[in-house]
């Protein structure tokens, strides 16, 4: 039984820079920027030799994301693109273990960022009701058993290794992010009488695990997820 299966094809972003005459390092800019804005996902990078012999990184980008590239570099090279394509589509390989590990993450995060973007104007409307929930719920102190986000980003960022930046994305982003517990308010003086959010440690603690599982490793440091924006670093307990 034949088992092999068929390469995913990939671009690199140095073809695309010849490809559309523009520096590499601003093509792999755009590619950050279109990520960024979730536009396309973020390839995964492979190594090279510059011409100096010294080591550089490149994007490998799919078709249909170069397509997209190109359409906001230069469209008017996207005949050059379709010729291209040709010629590596004419050129398939056996995928290997790794590629097909690789080819199955990026398609599951492509699958629940498009998830995302459909749950998005009823996530909208929860988040609003959420937010009249709690301002009718105003505690004179903070439970022993919540947290508030600035202790929740010490602590989690201890248990996975997440950034501030990283924590505060899945607690705004997550669609199963934890309910605040309630609004305490501010007994300092120069507080004014104003109040801040507080969470159930227990439901912040479970809502990290899952982001930690769901988690893809896009290399040996890094990982991406369809609620960050950006690679992170993460270390699963």
């Amino acid at each position: 039984m034949n088992s092999l299966i068929n390469v995913p094809i990939t671009m690199s972003s140095r073809e695309i820079a010849e490809l559309v005459d523009s520096r590499h390092d601003k093509v792999k800019q755009s590619i950050e920027r279109l990520a960024e804005r979730g536009v396309i996902g973020l390839p995964p990078l492979g190594e090279y030799l510059d011409k100096l012999g010294r080591k550089a990184t490149e994007y490998q980008i799919g078709k249909r994301d170069s397509y997209v590239i190109v359409a906001q570099l230069s469209p008017e090279f996207t005949a050059r693109l379709v010729d291209r394509w040709q010629e590596l589509e004419g050129q398939q390989r056996a995928l290997t273990p790794a590629e097909l590990f690789l080819q199955n993450a990026q398609a599951m995060v492509a699958l629940e960022r498009r998830q995302i973007e459909q749950d998005a104007r009823v996530s909208e409307i929860d988040s609003k009701v959420e937010k009249i929930e709690t301002a009718q719920t105003v505690l004179s102190a903070r439970p022993g058993a919540a947290e508030s986000i600035t202790h929740l980003r010490k602590r989690i960022g201890k248990m996975f290794g997440l950034s501030a930046e990283t924590i505060d994305e899945v607690m705004r982003q997550s669609p199963y992010a934890p309910k605040p517990a309630g609004m305490v308010r501010n007994d300092h003086a120069e507080a004014d009488g104003s109040t801040y959010a507080v969470f159930w440690k227990k439901d912040v603690t479970a809502t990290f695990r899952r982001f930690a599982d769901e988690a893809v490793p896009v290399s040996a440091s890094f990982y991406t997820h369809p609620f960050v924006s950006k690679r992170f670093k993460l270390v699963r307990s």
